[in-house]
């Protein structure tokens, strides 16, 4: 009877609970950090259902943003969330490890032969050693030993020479037995792993939703949750093609995708939001301002302060300038027909107030593994100038720009940018598009087709000494050369010292034909230099100081 009432007990538990799994249809990943999930699960409920199991949700979840939507005929009471972890099964014996096992089983019984072997040879020379030590003993004081007893000892020493090299030879079998047994010792780790299964492994915890609801018929249901979790992000990253022979430019936008949900993404349609989620709905209140009296202390942090952002400023314009160091990885796109080229066919943009989304309508396989994911969102032909850049003072390697026009509407992000030039991989730039110029400045690399040279005219440089005053005239040449099949448009820059002291005066005698910015002492030549042709620059200038002093940095 007590038998019957538990099972009636649990055929009613099992009626008042259902389970599903929840498949994952969308993930909008945001710019940095931060993702929205959402899944779909389909279940059969009637009326006496109270409780509803959603599992194979992400184990990072934000509870405050969890939404649920169900049928009318399903009301939703409460909810909560947890993460299960199955019981781990055993891994059943399969074949192989069986035959693994019958084999190292083998191996060591030959082992215990070639060991029972080498003892048995052993014992024969401990008891050939003693029946010498005996033959020696009995033959008394005698000087000489009788030929008999050198023909018995010559035969104990085969005997012995004999066993040795048999337990040698022993010894280095049973080393090649042992690697052979620890060799099947690895086959049977690898023979007894489970296959791997993603997220679907049994072992491996996952989400879990579970509702309290009241259903007023019997009916398929279909669920639908969505959540935040900020366990997933994008990166941009970019493409700049060059043809150096058309001087075409074109920008390739992709994603580095990354994820640790603790749930694969699986033929999961996705968004990137360049914009980021925003969680703070308070109006901002002010509150009195205080003032107080001069701390010196204090003084000093802020000043440490202003340091510290000029440091990250300068930081950020060297990443401006191209340099910089970052890392990427194949895509994963689940159709094989779909290449880089077209799958901007597949992705919508669309614009919003603070923010750009792209929609790419295919489907993607992403593992919660936390490595970077690459997604090819567009490409587009850029409408830029190239030009080049050379600072034969710095460097004498000349540099190529490119002046992009109207590049507010490509939606760029800032990121890191691979310079392919020619099909040929030469290099990485960073993209800074936080700027209020009209054009768009990129580093696209060194030119090494341009050739600069930087030196002084010594028959133009001189130094002279009149009353209490040295006077130094320095005279510099710079020498550019195109050896490109095209024109090139070029900068030339260089610079004249300046002084900030009386006792010192700096004069640029002569410019060379330069434009000049007296307020920083820059020169600047734009020139146009035909294919194969090669042209010269001079500048002169003079400094003029007390000779009993000694100028730093003068040349």
């Amino acid at each position: 009877m007590m038998i019957m009432m538990l099972g009636t007990l649990a055929v009613k538990a099992q009626q008042d609970t259902v389970k599903a799994t929840a498949v994952i249809n969308e993930a909008t990943v945001y710019y940095g950090y931060g993702a929205e999930l959402t899944h779909s699960a389909r279940l059969t409920v009637t009326k006496n259902t109270r409780y509803i199991i959603i599992d194979r949700v992400s184990t990072q979840i934000d509870l405050n943003s969890l939404q649920i939507s169900c049928p009318e005929n399903i009301s939703l009471l409460s909810q909560q969330f947890s993460v299960y972890t199955p019981p781990v099964k055993p891994v059943a014996e399969n074949a192989l490890s069986k035959r693994i096992k019958d084999t190292i089983k083998t191996v060591n019984t030959q082992v215990a032969v070639i060991m029972n072997k080498i003892d048995i040879d052993e014992t024969v020379l401990n008891k050939t050693d003693k029946l010498i030590e005996s033959t020696i003993a009995t033959s008394g004081s005698k000087t000489s030993l009788t030929a008999e007893v050198l023909k018995l000892i010559e035969f104990y020493n085969k005997i012995i020479e004999k066993n040795k090299q048999a337990i040698f030879e022993h010894r280095q079998e049973m080393l090649l037995l042992q690697d052979q047994i620890a060799a099947l010792n690895e086959r049977l780790i690898l023979a007894n792993k489970p296959a791997e299964q993603g997220d679907e492994a049994a072992d491996k915890s996952y989400g879990r939703i579970t509702m309290q609801v009241v259903c007023r018929t019997d009916q398929a249901a279909d669920i639908a949750l969505s959540y935040y979790t900020d366990h997933a992000g994008w990166q941009p990253l970019y493409d700049i093609r060059v043809n150096s022979k058309t001087n075409a430019l074109k920008l390739v936008y992709k994603a580095a995708v990354t994820q640790n949900t603790g749930l694969s993404w699986k033929k999961t349609k996705l968004t990137l939001s360049t914009g980021t989620p925003n969680f703070t709905t308070a109006a901002p209140v002010l509150n009195p301002l205080y003032l107080q009296l001069y701390v010196p202390q204090l003084y000093n942090d802020m000043n440490y302060d202003k340091k510290e952002l000029s440091a990250v400023t300068i930081t950020n314009n060297i990443h401006a300038l191209g340099y910089s160091s970052t890392k990427t990885n194949a895509d994963y796109l689940v159709n094989e027909n779909i290449t880089p080229s077209t799958i901007e066919q597949f992705t919508k943009l669309k614009q919003g107030l603070l923010n750009t989304s792209f929609e790419i309508d295919l489907p993607y396989d992403i593992e919660s593994n936390g490595l970077p994911h690459s997604i090819n969102i567009k490409e587009q032909e850029l409408k830029g100038i190239l030009k080049n850049y050379a600072v034969p003072k710095l460097d004498n390697d000349a540099y190529l720009l490119a002046e992009v026009a109207d590049w507010q509407n490509l939606d760029l992000i800032p990121g890191n940018a691979n310079i392919i030039m020619d099909d040929t991989y030469i290099g990485r730039s960073f993209i800074d598009p936080n700027s209020t110029a009209d054009t768009l400045n990129l580093s696209l690399g060194k030119d090494r087709r341009i050739a600069v040279k930087r030196s002084v005219v010594k028959d133009a440089t001189s130094s002279k000494i009149k009353d209490a005053f040295m006077k130094q005239t320095f005279t510099y040449e710079l020498t550019v050369k195109n050896n490109k099949i095209t024109d090139v448009d070029m900068m030339l820059k260089d610079q004249y010292p300046l002084s900030n002291t009386k006792e010192v005066e700096t004069e640029l005698t002569d410019a060379g034909g330069a434009l000049v910015n007296a307020e920083i002492g820059v020169l600047t030549w734009k020139i146009n230099l035909k294919p194969g042709e090669s042209k010269k620059f001079r500048f002169t200038y003079t400094v003029k100081y007390p000779k009993d002093k000694k100028i730093a940095n003068l040349r």
